[in-house]
C-alpha cells in the first residue's frame, strides 16, 4: 500500500480535516489544524505532501521521522508539529484498517473501556448548537442569571450534571497577565466553589486559570488548594517549564499544564522537575497519536495521569480515545462543547451529525471505546454534506 495524495477538507464552523488517499481504496482521516492559524498549517501539510508520496502509511514511526527532519535543521514549532500531528492520526487510521483492527490495539489493547468525559463550565449558562454551527450563535441570556457571577456559575454545574449527565466539570476563569489580578484572586476561589457546590460532592471539577502573571498563579494555587479542585490548570506563562517548578513548589493542590506544549521532550523536562502530576497534550498539536503514546508513556514513570487537551473537532476527539483507552494512566478526557448535541429525551451525544455513530454520554458521564478498525469512526455523509453547507471561519468555533 502506497500513499498517493493528501486531500485537505475545511468542515464547518472552522475545523481542517484531512484525508490521505492510497493506491489500495483506503483512505486515513486526520486533522492537521491549529487555532487561527489553519491556512499556515494547510501550507505545512502541502509542504509535507512530497515527503510522504509514495510511502507505505504503515510505516508510521519513519514518516513522523521524516517529516520532522524536512525542514533543513529546523525542526518543531506550532505549524509544522500541527501538521505532522494532523497526518500522524491519518496514518494511524490507514494502519488500523489495513490491519482490520482499531489503534488501540496496535498500541497495546485496552486498558479503559469507557472513556471518563468532562465539559467546560464558565460564567455563563451552558447551551449546544446544531452542527457545524459555531458555539457562539446559541448563548443563553437569562437575566436571572449575571455572567461571571457565583450563582451563574453554581447554576452552571447543576446543569451540567444534573440534565446534561457529565459526572466531571472544568470551570474556566481567567484574570490576565498582570499583577493588578491580585485583587481578583479571592472571587475567582468563590467562583470555583459556588461551581463546586453546583456540581455537587461526587462530581470531579477542576479550573484553567489560564496563564495569569506567576505571582498571581501562585496565590491562586493556595487559594484554590483547599477547594480540593480535580486539577488547577496552567497557572503560569507558557514559554518557562522552570517558572512553573517554582510556584508549584511546595503546593499540595495538583497541577495540570501542557496543551500549548509540543513533543515528547518539554514534557519530560517538566516531569523530571516534579512541576506537574497531569498532563494536557493536545493530540493535534503535540505529534499525534505517535507523540501523545510516548508522553502518556513517559508520564506513566512519573506517576503522571494523561488528560488530552481537547478543544477541536470530534475527529481529534476520536484520535484522542484511542490513546486513552490504551494509557494505563489515564485520567480524564476533555472535548469541545460544540460538539455536544442533546434529544428530546435529554441524551448527550458528542459528534452528532459528523459521525454515523457520534459518541454518547452514559449515566457515569463516559463514552464507550469505539470497536471499529483505525479511529473506529465512519463518517455520517448526509450530516456532513449538510454541515459542509455551513460558513466556515479559521477562528475556533
Amino acid at each position: 500500500m502506497k500513499i498517493t495524495r493528501l486531500e485537505i477538507i475545511k468542515v464547518p464552523p472552522s475545523w481542517v480535516w484531512l484525508r490521505v488517499h492510497t493506491d489500495k481504496e483506503l483512505v486515513g482521516l486526520g486533522e492537521p489544524y491549529l487555532e487561527n492559524h489553519a491556512d499556515s498549517v494547510i501550507a505545512e501539510v502541502r509542504r509535507l505532501e512530497p515527503v510522504l508520496i509514495g510511502q507505505d502509511p504503515t510505516r508510521v514511526e519513519k514518516l513522523w521521522k521524516a517529516m520532522y527532519e524536512s525542514g533543513s535543521g529546523y525542526v518543531g514549532g506550532p505549524v509544522t508539529i500541527s501538521a505532522i500531528s494532523g497526518i500522524d492520526i491519518a496514518l494511524w487510521d490507514l494502519a488500523g484498517k489495513a490491519a482490520g483492527v482499531p489503534v488501540h490495539v496496535m498500541l497495546g489493547g485496552v486498558v479503559h473501556d469507557r472513556i471518563k468525559m468532562y465539559r467546560a463550565s464558565a460564567g455563563r449558562l451552558p447551551w449546544t448548537v446544531e452542527p457545524g454551527e459555531p458555539y457562539a450563535s446559541g448563548a443563553v441570556d437569562i437575566s436571572e442569571f449575571k455572567p461571571d457571577e457565583p450563582e451563574t456559575y453554581r447554576e452552571a454545574a447543576r446543569i451540567l450534571v444534573e440534565e446534561w449527565g457529565f459526572r466531571a466539570l472544568k470551570v474556566h476563569i481567567g484574570v490576565g497577565d498582570g499583577l493588578e489580578a491580585t485583587s481578583e484572586v479571592n472571587s475567582v476561589a468563590e467562583r470555583f466553589a459556588a461551581a463546586r457546590e453546583g456540581a455537587g460532592p461526587e462530581t470531579d471539577v477542576a479550573i484553567d486559570i489560564h496563564n495569569p502573571n506567576p505571582a498571581i498563579g501562585r496565590q491562586l494555587i493556595e487559594a484554590l488548594a483547599p477547594h480540593r479542585p480535580l486539577f488547577i490548570e496552567e497557572p503560569m506563562p507558557v514559554e518557562r517549564v522552570d517558572v512553573l517548578e517554582r510556584i508549584v513548589d511546595g503546593t499540595t493542590a495538583t497541577i495540570a499544564a501542557g496543551e500549548r506544549w509540543m513533543g515528547k521532550w518539554i514534557f519530560f523536562d517538566a516531569l523530571s522537575r516534579g512541576s506537574i502530576s497531569v498532563m494536557q497534550p493536545d493530540i493535534c498539536h503535540a505529534g499525534g497519536i505517535t507523540e501523545c503514546k510516548k508522553i502518556a508513556v513517559v508520564g506513566e514513570a512519573a506517576y503522571a495521569k494523561l488528560a488530552l487537551h481537547g478543544p477541536l473537532s470530534p475527529l481529534a476527539l476520536a484520535a484522542s480515545v484511542q490513546v486513552d483507552a490504551c494509557s494505563p494512566n489515564f485520567l480524564i478526557q476533555e472535548h469541545n462543547e460544540v460538539n455536544d448535541w442533546r434529544d428530546s429525551s435529554g441524551q448527550t451525544y458528542i459528534g452528532k451529525g459528523f459521525f454515523r455513530e457520534p459518541f454518547v454520554l452514559d449515566s457515569d458521564g463516559c463514552i464507550a471505546v469505539p470497536e471499529g478498525s483505525g479511529l473506529g469512526i465512519d463518517i455520517d455523509d448526509d450530516g456532513l454534506e449538510k454541515i459542509m453547507s455551513m460558513p466556515w471561519s479559521a477562528i475556533r468555533g
